[in-house]
């Protein structure tokens, strides 16, 4: 059985949610955390201040970690950023490539923007911004969502914001110099994006998927920033045809 290691965005809970609870019925999928997300940043990582840091960490202790099979490389948002820093350190570790409305390359204009200020949104605009169907949200217990939280993930949270802020605010939400490495990113990579997601406009996604050597872009229709969660079904049918090595 191969693995599916899957970089979480910056503000979903951890753990196989959504369409990876289905993706598991036939890989092993692991959703590592990222250093500083979920807890606080403690001595050994006190120093890191960058995505490259958080890709480097991942390449060398999560895969070590890891089961002795094929590798799936899989990342959405924030972690779609640290998935293609790593795909282009190591594309020789990886079957595959899947990235789900990444930030990380900055492709538009001096006076288009390519992500939303996700660190200055507040929760309501983050979910306004982020579904389709922003009432679809309500029972899926994201930290973006205003309320039912408990305690415990509001402070989650909120470390998890503070953390981002370290990692991603200068520059912000992307590496310059990354784009001028994807061409080493030659595994077969898959570009998924929702229609109405408004925190990475899908044209980016497109337009990344152009940059890439080896990938396709599929768009997921009635869905926003979270595919995997909004529109499971679609997103569980789509990917597994992908690691099978089909077009979807």
């Amino acid at each position: 059985m191969s693995t599916l290691l899957f970089l979480h965005d910056a503000d979903v809970l951890p753990g196989p949610v959504g369409a990876l609870s289905r993706l598991a019925d036939h890989h092993t999928v692991v959703v590592p955390r990222h250093p500083g997300f979920g807890t606080p940043i403690d001595t050994t990582t006190e120093d890191w201040d960058s995505v490259a840091d958080l890709a480097q960490h991942h390449l060398t202790d999560t895969l070590t970690n890891l089961p002795p099979d094929p590798v799936h490389l899989a990342g959405a948002g924030f972690g779609g950023w640290i998935a293609l820093e790593m795909a282009v350190r190591a594309p020789h570790r990886f079957t595959s490539l899947l990235l789900v409305s990444p930030y990380g390359v900055k492709l538009g204009g001096p006076t288009e923007p390519d992500f939303a200020d996700i660190l200055l949104l507040d929760p309501t605009e983050i979910v306004e911004l982020g579904w389709a169907d922003p009432t679809a949200c309500h029972d899926l217990r994201m930290p973006g969502f205003p309320t039912g939280l408990t305690d415990n993930e509001y402070e989650r949270a909120f470390t998890d914001r503070a953390a981002l802020s370290r990692y991603a605010w200068k520059p912000f939400l992307h590496d310059p110099r990354l784009r001028r490495w994807l061409h080493l990113a030659t595994m077969p990579t898959l570009v998924l994006a929702g229609s109405h997601n408004r925190l990475v406009p899908p044209r980016h996604s497109a337009a990344l998927a152009d940059l890439l050597p080896a990938a396709h872009y599929v768009e997921i229709p009635d869905a926003g920033h979270y595919p995997y969660l909004e529109r499971p079904d679609e997103f569980h049918r789509i990917v597994r045809s992908f690691l099978n090595g089909e077009t979807p």
